[in-house]
């Protein structure tokens, strides 16, 4: 059974503002936002040294293609180039493709329109992909 865990998002970094002036700029609801100081381990008192926001890809995990998952969430962002612009001026922001596959590797493809469309948006784009072996019986 090929079992696989996808998605995309948008994120901006580094911000030392209210995380509700970037949600108010973009006109778009993070998925998820974590801010410096939280804590990440309460046993080694480890704190979160960056604020991060993010806005993930409307797809479901279940679709396996990362390019599918990139050009939805560019197609989200195409229209927000002049707030991405302002945020560039003072944030870190790029996008990352993170997919868990399971006997599978679909690999991925970027057409020239989507290189274009990341381009067009001045994003760095990271590919974070794993891949494990549902073999259970040790081999």
């Amino acid at each position: 059974m090929e079992e696989f865990n996808t998605y995309a998002y948008f994120w901006v970094g580094e911000f030392d503002c209210d995380p509700s002036e970037i949600t108010d700029l973009l006109k778009i609801q993070p998925s998820r936002v974590v801010l410096k100081g939280e804590q990440l381990n309460v046993a080694t008192h480890t704190v979160r040294k960056k604020s991060f926001w993010e806005f993930r890809s409307s797809l479901p995990t279940t679709e396996m293609f990362q390019d599918a998952h990139l050009e939805n969430l560019l197609s989200m962002l195409a229209p927000l180039k002049n707030e991405i612009a302002q945020l560039q001026l003072k944030y870190e922001t790029g996008i990352s493709c993170v997919g868990y596959y399971t006997n599978v590797n679909p690999g991925f493809h970027l057409s020239a329109e989507l290189i274009k469309s990341c381009a067009s948006l001045n994003l760095c784009i990271d590919f974070d992909l794993y891949n494990y072996s549902g073999n259970t019986n040790g081999a």
